[in-house]
């Protein structure tokens, strides 16, 4: 049984006590003992969040025609979440200081009682007096970062405000209401920030975690398959992927495309692989077969899949495999890297998990490697920051976005680099 399903079956039991949160494991293509497990708690009549909490977590009518605008197009703000105590989160410390650079606003969610603390983090970290003051600090305490999984999606409604597109994180059971209140903190994130900021929010019935969708923001959609389509299919409901594609589409106003899935472990998102530079331009990763014949196969068909759709696809060199010694969670430490032997984990780094942040654009890049493959990784990462600056610089005009590298090795081996730990406002 995965943590995922354990942490589930806590939760279905309503127990209080010893079953906290933990971070959701890739599920596979079929998985017959999640749908078992359904299948019982259905019987024990627990219910879901949204039947439980319609007012947090029900289902809307689609709303009016909406777009979903895309990152490069100009922001608003950027959002990010704070969840435990301390210093050491240097990602988010960067992306805060690439914001700035970027001239957006910030707006982070983090429990009251650690605001003082982090405010006291970002001085020691070299934020100003003025920087501090507009700093958005919201009280909300949360469970973990990966913000881009369950934070709302911005659309623009045909009057020119925007909405929030709220979709289902985890189709979790309880047979106590209760227990959402005290092991869900992250699917309901939408729906404060809806009432905080004086937002609609629209909450279509589908299952669909915010790193599977990218936008062109000119009525185009991308999800990769595997995972999204599983998780639709389950006691509450059950789609088809043309089903899937068509709520999630007419939530955020776009025609959806379903690209092929990597294989191997890696979290079934988009944008692990794949990035919107422009609503003509896309990025797309390449392997070299020697590293993941496989995978490069399937970059490949998807790389030709956008050509044939009209894009300008620009291919982004991914990083030769490494992996880091299992262990009781997965933050990366460097001595815990090693070379790939079959016994430990592999960590799916990538460059194309970058976030746009006014003119910066931020990509993720990596130092704890091993030392035999270090010369490598070196001249993939070089590859991969020019390849990004010659295509910002033929899209916007040479320097108008500037490439900035953020070391993301601490993250990456939980699956997810800047892009899953931010999400953009429009």
């Amino acid at each position: 049984m995965t943590k995922r399903n354990v942490w589930m079956l806590c939760m279905g039991l309503g127990l209080s006590v010893g079953c906290g949160q933990v971070e959701e494991a890739p599920v596979p293509p079929v998985d017959p003992a999640l749908h078992g497990q359904e299948e019982a708690m259905a019987s024990l009549a627990a219910q879901y969040p949204w039947q439980c909490f319609p007012e947090r977590y029900g289902f809307t009518p689609p709303s009016e025609v909406v777009r979903f605008p895309a990152e490069h197009e100009r922001q608003g703000g950027l959002l990010l979440s704070w969840s435990r105590p301390g210093c050491d989160h240097p990602e988010q410390l960067a992306l805060i200081f690439a914001a700035l650079e970027g001239r957006i606003p910030i707006h982070m969610l983090a429990a009251e009682s650690l605001h003082t603390e982090i405010r006291q983090c970002l001085s020691d970290a070299g934020m100003t007096w003025q920087q501090l003051r507009e700093f958005d600090l919201l009280p909300r305490r949360m469970d973990n970062e990966w913000i881009r999984d369950y934070g709302p999606d911005v659309v623009v409604g045909a009057d020119g405000k925007r909405r929030f597109v709220d979709t289902v994180l985890r189709p979790l059971l309880a047979v106590q209401c209760s227990s959402f209140d005290f092991y869900e903190l992250s699917d309901r994130i939408p729906t404060f920030l809806g009432g905080w900021w004086g937002v609609p929010v629209d909450r279509p019935a589908v299952v669909l975690s915010g790193g599977n969708l990218l936008t062109d923001g000119a009525g185009r959609c991308f999800r990769a398959q595997r995972e999204t389509n599983a998780r639709n299919c389950f006691p509450a409901w059950c789609y088809s992927e043309e089903e899937t594609n068509e709520v999630i589409g007419r939530a955020h106003g776009c025609d959806v495309v379903t690209l092929e899935s990597l294989e191997g472990g890696v979290v079934d998102h988009v944008d692990m692989w794949m990035a919107m530079l422009s609503s003509k331009t896309v990025l797309v990763g390449r392997y070299d077969v020697q590293d993941d014949a496989i995978n490069a196969a399937i970059l490949d068909r998807n790389a030709r899949r956008l050509t044939d759709l009209g894009y300008d696809v620009v291919r982004i060199p991914m990083p030769t495999p490494y992996c880091q010694d299992a262990g009781a969670s997965c933050p990366g430490a460097p001595e815990r890297v090693r070379e790939c032997d079959g016994t430990n984990t592999r960590v799916w780094a990538t460059y194309l998990n970058s976030l746009r942040v006014g003119d910066v654009m931020a990509v993720p890049v990596y130092r704890w490697v091993p030392a035999s493959q270090a010369y490598r990784h070196q001249r993939q990462e070089q590859e991969a920051l020019a390849t990004y600056q010659w295509a910002l610089d033929r899209e916007f005009g040479p320097g108008a976005v500037k490439v900035h590298p953020i070391p993301s090795d601490t993250v990456i081996p939980c699956q997810g680099a800047l892009h899953r730990l931010a999400k953009t406002l429009h």
